[in-house]
């Protein structure tokens, strides 16, 4: 039964439980996968992501596919007990990017994650903040965006600067994980879509509506595809993007 089980999550891909669904359980794995699947609450729907030929069988990513191939490929055995040999996994295309970097350096951030993970479960968000902030300060540019184990904790700055209402700093961080997101969720991605989102309502509270507006139209283009039109986050996402231009049209109007 575990393995034929669902993380139930909200739209914006937080963790809410678990659940069974029978039918959609017969689709078996891909780490890039032609379909995602999507909650309404705790209806699941399966939408496509690529185009799908008569005949083509259906995918899907039974985990988080934002790892290296041999980490992949460790929790697919231990948790679903068969070896990945999809296209990606062959072809180990993404490892040498996510690994990017001087080694010495980016291993600093590899040991610390254990740590800042634990910081985090404990809800001690200014020590996980400290921690990331340190880090980031002291590899530098010695190691690139790209990397995973510093996307990592870039990502978990930027959720320790919503949790203490640091806007500003929280942008920042944010802004920086876009580029990467972009490279490693191919689009349409919902995982990409809902990052966009999240930023573009940090740069819209701190009255950079121009970027808001900009950051939020690249989300919808993804989050309508990947969500549908109908679903809560899709809907939410239009009001911010009408909210958006009504203020740039009225500061259109003030300047003139």
């Amino acid at each position: 039964v575990t393995c034929n089980c669902f993380t139930i999550s909200d739209g914006e891909l937080q963790e809410l439980g678990v659940g069974l669904y029978p039918s959609l359980s017969l689709l078996n794995h891909d780490c890039e996968p032609n379909c995602v699947m999507v909650f309404e609450g705790k209806k699941l729907h399966l939408r496509a992501v690529q185009d799908i030929g008569p005949g083509e069988e259906l995918t899907i990513s039974y985990i988080e596919t934002l790892a290296l191939t041999e980490d992949r490929q460790k929790q697919l055995e231990d948790q679903y007990h068969f070896i990945c040999r999809c296209q990606r996994c062959d072809s180990q295309d993404k490892d040498g990017l996510m690994l990017s970097g001087e080694e010495a350096t980016w291993l600093q951030l590899k040991e610390a994650l254990p740590r800042l993970e634990g910081l985090k479960a404990d809800l001690d968000w200014k020590a996980v903040l400290e921690g990331c902030s340190h880090l980031l300060s002291a590899v530098g540019d010695a190691v690139p965006d790209e990397n995973l184990y510093k996307l990592r904790v870039t990502d978990m700055a930027l959720d320790a600067c919503i949790q203490l209402r640091c806007w500003e700093e929280a942008a920042g961080y944010g802004e920086k994980t876009l580029p990467v997101y972009r490279q490693y969720y191919p689009d349409p991605h919902p995982a990409h879509g809902v990052q966009l989102m999240r930023v573009g309502k940090l740069q819209d509270y701190l009255e950079h509506t121009g970027d808001a507006m900009n950051t939020f139209t690249q989300g919808y283009r993804i989050i309508k595809l990947t969500h549908g039109d109908s679903h809560p986050l899709t809907v939410d996402l239009l009001r911010k993007m009408e909210e958006c231009h009504t203020e740039m049209d009225q500061q259109s109007t003030r300047n003139d």
